[in-house]
């Protein structure tokens, strides 16, 4: 038997002989001390005894009292014993306590067995601990704890009183005149609460956070819809780029084939006048020639121009080829257009243009005949070459049967079309219509060529 056991006897030997000799006194639970109110805890650190003016929590239960005796009729805060009889939901339960002066008590939870040993929880805590104001789960209902209530199924119970050790915790809530326990125990399995003989797990992390799981799930999401959006956008970006620049390549390369054939001309008309001695024709042609060929270097980087530049151009090739063939020829532009701000391809004509000359009006004797027309049609750019030459139709027998080589004019002028077509995402095109199947009485051909007023 230690110590305070021996202690704890001897005082209340000596009670108990002084009861015998005084009266038993009945007080009201405001007339406890007040130091017997608040949580005690064993030499565990578990919470046994919770007292308060309202209720007394032991057996993990919450009581009323009923009577409450002291065996002097003198009321002490110390070295007295308590004998209180409390009732919950029609069962009854008497305990005795026994204060000690050094801040202990002595506690029998039922009066037939030994007294238990307790030490006052001077550690209450003005704030729940951050394991606690969670949500508890059960099979169908949850129990969500705050800072200043607990709600179970909609029903409030404001936080009255609480204990919290690292084994146990107890909160009492009061709702509509009565006070409620809720038990919450920690062991290998996880963390419990126990109300009104339920079992209730603590949330879990997936559980807890699930709002911000969706939201997160969400916005990453947007995020990832946005980024593959985004990236399909660049890649398709760069994937016309690229088909931009190698059109820009094939369109470059067109016209490298393009200009030494009219060079090949142009160079054959100069040794023509040389070889007939006219020198006077043959340098107004040299210069002509140098100023065609400097409008072209100028523009040889682009694949568009500026009308003003084409019909410039042209205008210079016309003047150069009738020193070489006499013909009659003119040029029209629509006063509508501005040749400074409608662009078209770069050479785009001209190779038609030498075409007639060549092809055509070359093949026949007589009046001969060359126009130029640029007008706006249903939202286009229109260019017409007409001449009175013989005809395409009669010109590609021609070819066929005489085994000439077959101009790449067409083709070329074709080709860039269709590339321009793919980069610009327009709907240029050429037409080519014998003159003889719009009267039986005309010669010649008329070449159409559709392009976009903007690109």
């Amino acid at each position: 038997m230690t110590y305070k056991n021996i202690v704890f006897l001897f005082l209340l030997l000596n009670v108990i002989e002084v009861s015998a000799q005084n009266s038993v006194l009945s007080l009201t639970p405001e007339e406890l001390p007040k130091m017997l109110f608040g949580s005690w805890l064993n030499d565990r650190q578990e919470p046994v005894l919770i007292a308060t003016s309202e209720y007394l929590i032991f057996n993990n239960k919450l009581w009323y009292y009923n009577n409450i005796y002291t065996f002097s009729n003198r009321i002490e805060t110390a070295n007295d014993v308590f004998q209180i009889e409390c009732s919950n939901k029609g069962e009854q339960q008497s305990i005795r306590v026994y204060l000690v002066d050094d801040g202990s008590l002595y506690f029998e939870k039922d009066i037939t067995n030994p007294s238990e040993y307790l030490i006052k929880n001077k550690e209450n805590l003005d704030v729940l601990p951050k394991s606690i104001p969670i949500k508890w789960y059960d099979y169908k209902d949850v129990i969500s704890i705050t800072k200043e209530e607990i709600l179970f199924n909609e029903k409030p119970f404001i936080l009255d009183f609480f204990v919290a050790t690292k084994i146990t915790s107890l909160l009492v809530g009061y709702n509509n005149g009565s006070y409620s326990l809720f038990k919450i125990e920690e062991d290998l399995e996880g963390s419990f609460l126990y109300y009104s003989g339920r079992k209730f797990k603590k949330e879990t992390f997936f559980q807890k956070y699930f709002v911000h799981i969706v939201v997160l799930v969400v916005i990453l999401t947007l995020i990832l819809v946005y980024l593959l959006f985004k990236w399909k956008i660049t890649l398709s970006k760069k994937k016309e780029e690229t088909k931009r620049k190698f059109t820009e390549i094939q369109l470059k390369s067109i016209r490298s084939q393009m200009n030494p054939h009219f060079l090949f001309n142009a160079l054959s008309a100069i040794q023509h006048l040389i070889n007939k001695g006219d020198n006077d024709k043959a340098n107004y042609y040299l210069t002509e020639f140098s100023q065609l060929m400097r409008l072209t270097l100028d523009k040889s980087e682009k694949v568009l121009v500026p009308l003003s530049y084409e019909v410039e151009s042209i205008k210079k090739y016309l003047e150069l080829e009738n020193l070489r063939f006499k013909f009659n020829y003119s040029i029209y532009v629509d006063f509508k257009i501005d040749v400074n701000q409608v662009e078209i391809p770069g050479m785009l004509v001209q190779p038609f243009v030498e075409n007639a000359i060549i092809h055509g009006i070359n093949e026949i004797e007589g009046y001969k005949d060359l126009s130029v027309e640029f007008k706006l049609k249903e939202n286009h750019l229109l260019s017409v070459i007409t001449d009175n030459g013989i005809g395409i139709n009669a010109n590609l027998k021609k070819r066929k049967t005489g085994g000439k080589r077959t101009s790449y004019g067409l083709k070329l002028a074709e080709d860039r079309i269709k590339l321009i077509n793919e980069s610009h995402n327009t709907k240029a095109k050429i037409k080519v219509l014998d003159r003889s199947e719009i009267g039986a009485n005309l010669t010649g051909t008329v070449i159409e060529i559709y392009t976009p007023i903007t690109y």
